[in-house]
């Protein structure tokens, strides 16, 4: 999600890619995002915000409040939904929660395409939006005289955008529990190492990029000079 001031004289581009965030309640936290100049593709997959339940009837109050801001604020309105500048006059926001929430991912056939296995998730449906950080943005946007935006597959498909995805090859004590061990070498594999957000075994809610940096030390802090280099460790091992 993002508010976009289009036509305004001020560049939100330039500066460090996040720099700052707030927790607006004891799970939820959002970070303000940047992208350099002229990484505008991404203006693409947004439109204008709406509320309302997940499903088609979201669909018809998105419609209609598209056509509300058309001819309230036709010209602010256009220039928002256009890709030109997108990186320049926009704020983003990412949001993260703390809350519990996984995906199990199968290969299997489909009932309608049985020919072939293909990927498929079960698990609780993840929330196509957070209503209390939709609510942020459109405050932050009415503040500051924009238009709050949101992804367009939110709207249409029900699908909302990630920025992280973590977990999946978590550390453990066993191979019953977990991929890799507390040095980050896979269990049962000599020399592999898993060093990105899928070592992360619980949901973090901020940004992992320094927790994962910081493991990622850690391992390779553990690694022998090549000719000191233990090479048929297999992970197993308690040293």
């Amino acid at each position: 999600m993002d508010r976009r001031a289009a036509g305004s004289e001020a560049d939100l581009s330039r500066g460090i890619a996040i720099g700052s965030g707030i927790y607006i309640d004891e799970h939820t936290h959002i970070e303000t995002v940047r992208y350099p100049n002229g990484s505008d593709a991404m203006g693409l997959l947004t439109t204008v915000m709406t509320l309302g339940r997940p499903g088609w009837t979201r669909i018809v109050t998105w419609a209609a409040t598209l056509l509300k801001l058309l001819v309230t604020r036709p010209v602010t309105t256009l220039r928002a939904l256009s890709p030109a500048g997108w990186a320049r006059e926009s704020m983003i926001f990412l949001c993260m929660q703390t809350l519990d929430g996984h995906l199990t991912m199968k290969h299997k056939r489909r009932w309608f395409w049985p020919f072939s296995k293909q990927l498929t998730t079960h698990g609780d449906r993840i929330p196509t939006f957070i209503a209390s950080a939709n609510d942020f943005a459109i405050k932050a946007a009415k503040a500051t005289g924009g238009v709050p935006l949101t992804s367009i597959t939110e709207i249409l498909l029900n699908i909302p955008m990630t920025a992280h995805c973590m977990g999946g090859a978590g550390m453990a004590r066993t191979p019953a529990d977990g991929v890799c061990d507390g040095k980050n070498r896979v269990f049962g594999y000599r020399n592999m190492y898993i060093c990105d957000g899928s070592m992360l075994s619980a949901n973090l809610g901020v940004n992992p990029s320094l927790t994962i940096t910081a493991l990622t030390e850690h391992a390779m802090s553990h690694v022998s000079p090549c000719d000191e280099n233990l090479w048929d460790a297999t992970g197993t091992e308690n040293t």
